[in-house]
């Protein structure tokens, strides 16, 4: 029997496109606000799991932005990695061709879509600041609930959550007895990184300005964030949170933070005390990061031998889905090498996105990625630094997210996780439309004072 969501694919998608047809930014900021929940689809009923929803409003949301007829918009974005961006996008697809065949195309879908698309769509009809203003307050509102729900989750339990759907082993997860939430998202580790990124550039916009209600509520309700981030138990994003708190502090925010950082340092402690011998060795536990750092140790002693890598898609999720198209059931069965590294059971996960691309693109990958995060980076720095109003602060909080995200990568895949993904590549396109526009309006007052008449 069919689902009905496909019986009302037709008059759903023509109200969708009817919605967003004079301004496509609607399309972007739905999909925003819908991609936390995705994870529920786990607990949904059959009918309700639609694959696929969000890459189909975003492709139609582009195909509008790029055909429909409209009036002239604001000055295009500051995309100014897009040229790194296409020669990385062009290495990967060959790569994911030769190497693969067609059975490519989910490592390029994995790797390139949000990567391409949603700045594409911000390029062609760039957000305003009433659609950045939008974007923050729905990332504000949206967190505190989905964060509470993680930390219910303590109180729910493994079992309880079970009982409503979930997986053990998949979405139910524990590190040395202590469950990790995962609140609306499939497994923690989005959901931590999803709460540093809120974190960081709510934080940074709501203390430019306290006195306003919406940032005075989140700044109250800070803590119910930092304690669903803890309960995740995800140590990379507590690490990348601490290197983007302190650009916040060195940047600017010294004052506001010094405290914060005291207090976020005392909690640690204590919670460290708080937990289970079992939960807290988990924690600091070395034997993890030393058996991923076997597995990086054996990738780059073959890099000499693979100097263009072994291909887009030749490691993590991607390798799983073509072993799963070409050998069935089976490939849980095989081994399968990267290098020197031998996993049996599933394809290599190096944890590190660094590694993988290192893996797969080798060094010229790597070295184009790297680009691509260095000059985003210093495109809000500058933003920060330059820009005024909120757009300083918001261009302030992606510039710490950006450091945080590229130091989680080091421990996790994280520029492959959804909707961490998502979010990166839409927070670094809004900051290529307040960069350009707060310079047109400077440019353009400027050039609306009379000269003086000597």
């Amino acid at each position: 029997m069919a689902s009905p969501w496909y019986l009302a694919a037709i008059p759903l998608g023509w109200l969708f496109l009817r919605w967003i047809w004079d301004r496509p930014q609607r399309g972007l900021l739905l999909v925003a606000a819908l991609v936390p929940f995705n994870g529920l689809l786990e607990i949904a009923p059959a009918w309700l799991q639609v694959t696929g929803w969000k890459e189909l409003l975003l492709v139609l949301t582009l195909a509008v932005a790029a055909f429909v007829p409209h009036r002239p918009s604001e000055p295009r974005p500051a995309l100014a990695w897009w040229p790194v961006g296409v020669a990385l996008c062009a290495f990967g697809v060959i790569s994911a061709f030769v190497t693969a065949g067609t059975l490519g195309l989910f490592a390029i879908k994995i790797t390139f879509f949000y990567f391409v698309v949603v700045p594409l769509i911000l390029y062609l009809r760039p957000f305003t600041a009433r659609d950045r203003d939008l974007l923050v307050t729905i990332m504000m509102v949206e967190s505190v609930g989905i964060a509470a729900f993680g930390v219910a989750q303590q109180a729910i339990g493994g079992a309880g959550l079970a009982r409503m759907g979930y997986e053990y082993n998949e979405t139910i997860r524990f590190a040395g007895g202590l469950l990790r939430s995962f609140s609306t998202f499939n497994q923690p580790f989005p959901f931590a990184f999803y709460l540093v990124t809120v974190l960081l550039v709510g934080g940074s916009v709501a203390m430019a300005n306290p006195r306003r209600p919406r940032n005075r509520m989140f700044l109250m309700a800070t803590p119910i964030l930092l304690v669903g981030l803890a309960a995740t138990v995800v140590r990379a994003a507590l690490v990348g949170l601490l290197v983007g708190v302190l650009v916040l502090a060195v940047v600017r925010y010294r004052k506001e933070l010094k405290y914060a950082v005291l207090g976020g340092v005392g909690l640690i402690v204590v919670g460290a005390f708080a937990m289970s011998s079992q939960a807290r060795s988990s924690l600091f536990s070395s034997s993890s990061l030393a058996d991923r750092g076997t597995g990086w140790t054996s990738v780059m002693q073959s890099i000499g031998s693979h100097p263009f890598g072994d291909g887009l898609g030749s490691t993590g999720a991607a390798k799983a889905r073509q072993l799963v198209q070409e050998l069935g059931p089976m490939a849980e069965k095989l081994p399968y090498a990267t290098g020197e590294v031998q996993i049996y059971g599933r394809p290599y996960q190096p944890d590190n996105y660094y590694m993988k691309l290192l893996i797969e693109l080798g060094p010229i990958g790597l070295w184009l990625f790297a680009v691509i995060l260095v000059v985003i980076w210093l495109m809000a720095i500058r933003g920060a630094r330059t820009m005024r109003g909120p757009d300083s602060a918001l261009a302030l909080g992606i510039a710490a997210s950006v450091l945080a995200c590229a130091v989680s990568a080091v421990a996790s895949s994280y520029f492959e996780i959804f909707p961490s993904d998502f979010y990166f590549w839409l927070l670094a396109g809004v900051l290529g439309c307040a960069l350009t526009q707060q310079s047109a309006s400077e440019t353009g007052a400027r050039n609306a004072v009379p000269e003086q008449v000597s």
